[in-house]
């Protein structure tokens, strides 16, 4: 069956100014795979009955109806059709809603239900698919001049729900266009003659992974010595958008994101052809779920069809385990002494792979109550700590170390070692 005006199609939808419009439409959930989606619009989309895929063109005297929420005032669907008024439209006028597939992709299969309409015989009433490399598949087509109704009266059929094969399409077009006839160059705006849609679902199949990228702009991305929940930003992209993100080490996922898209349905199933955007974003990376020590990592890029795209992988250095602790001593021995001058030393063991210490926290208190004071001194490798005391008497010290990665915890704290000031004391040596 040929598709009646098809002549050259597409130059014929260029001649017309034809923005090609977005039918997008879906699958059922069951039926999606790796590599396919599914687009829904109108009542295929239960919970927005969106039409925000749809693009539309029409000439003068022509129009699009987007009205797919069935509770409303007037025809429901998406419509192609005349503009009813007194008076005529010239041959050629149309009014036309394409679906285009995303760059690199086909459709599979198309479901639509609809009705159309005719009161003048010069229109023709049409829907098919096709692609530059492939015949038209035609699906509706009431063709101009063609069993035309008795005058006065005017020609109507619903459609079911059906399936159409239209394997490897890149475009579905539904169209209604003034073709003329019978010696006249117009047709008549005296009355409605449209196709409307009212489901429509079109698979599509994307063979084109994702591309990643880290952005090193961050402690965890730049290798520094890191703990508890990191930020990771990223650059991801793809034809039909990214719908989500994990940073991935050893095989196992430390964070995701689940970026918004448009829905129709769960899974697979969306209100747009290219329902997920592209560009940079961000995870939170929960560094307890990985291994300690030097590794390396990556994010892990899922487009809306389900393909896997990975970054490069960048070292990064994880440690979420706090020094343990190290017996202190006080250099010159714990006696009394009348300098207010004191020397905590010790020895930092070594540890191969984590990070390195950076500070030390310690509390001093009075000895005898509870009246203590805290305080940090940074460093590097750090293993002495030279500390005065606040006033004559006894003084008890302990101190713990903090990490490159900030780990520390006061229950690695040293045994308290003494500290005893008294200007007076005497310095005399028998």
């Amino acid at each position: 069956m040929s598709i009646e005006g098809s002549q050259s199609m597409c130059t014929k939808r260029a001649a017309y100014g034809c923005a090609l419009v977005a039918i997008a439409m879906t699958l059922g959930t069951a039926d999606a795979v790796a590599g396919e989606y599914a687009v829904a619009n109108c009542q295929a989309d239960p919970l927005n009955f969106s039409t925000q895929a749809f693009d539309n063109f029409a000439t003068r005297g022509m129009k699009i109806r987007r009205a797919c929420n069935p509770e409303g005032p007037g025809l429901r669907g998406l419509i192609t059709s005349n503009v009813v008024r007194a008076g005529r439209v010239a041959r050629g006028a149309v009014a036309l809603a394409t679906i285009t597939a995303p760059p690199g992709t086909r459709f599979t299969r198309f479901r639509w239900a609809g009705t159309a309409r005719r009161r003048d015989c010069r229109y023709a009433l049409q829907l098919w698919a096709d692609a530059d490399d492939i015949a038209p598949i035609p699906m509706i087509n009431v063709r101009a001049n063609r069993r035309c109704p008795r005058p006065a009266f005017a020609q109507a059929a619903g459609y079911r729900s059906r399936t159409f094969d239209v394997n490897g399409a890149t475009q579905i077009v539904q169209r209604v266009i003034c073709v003329g006839g019978n010696g006249k160059n117009y047709c008549s705006s005296r009355s409605s003659n449209y196709l409307r849609t009212y489901k429509a679902q079109v698979g599509i199949v994307d063979p084109l992974p994702p591309t990643a990228s880290i952005i090193r702009n961050t402690p965890l991305a730049r290798g520094e010595w890191v703990s508890g929940t990191q930020p990771l930003n990223y650059d991801a992209s793809d034809n039909v958008g990214v719908r989500r993100v994990d940073a991935i080490a050893a095989g196992e996922s430390a964070g995701f994101e689940a970026r918004p898209c448009a829905f129709a349905k769960p899974e697979r199933t969306f209100a747009d052809r290219i329902p997920c955007p592209n560009g940079p974003g961000h995870v939170t990376v929960q560094t307890t779920s990985l291994q300690e020590g030097t590794q390396s990592l990556a994010i892990e890029a899922q487009d809306t069809a389900g393909n896997i795209g990975n970054s490069s992988g960048l070292t990064v250095r994880i440690d979420n385990t706090a020094p343990a602790r190290v017996d202190v001593a006080v250099a010159g021995g714990e006696t009394w002494r009348n300098r207010n001058d004191f020397l905590a030393i010790w020895t930092n063991p070594a540890e191969t792979d984590r990070a390195p210490i950076a500070a030390a926290s310690y509390k001093l208190c009075a000895a005898g109550n509870s009246t203590c004071s805290l305080g940090t001194e940074p460093g590097g490798d750090i293993s002495r700590l030279s500390i005065q005391v606040p006033a004559p008497g006894e003084w008890t010290l302990s101190l713990w170390r903090r990490d490159a990665a900030s780990n520390e915890t006061e229950a690695a704290a040293s045994v308290p070692v003494t500290l005893r000031y008294d200007p007076g004391a005497s310095t005399a040596r028998f």
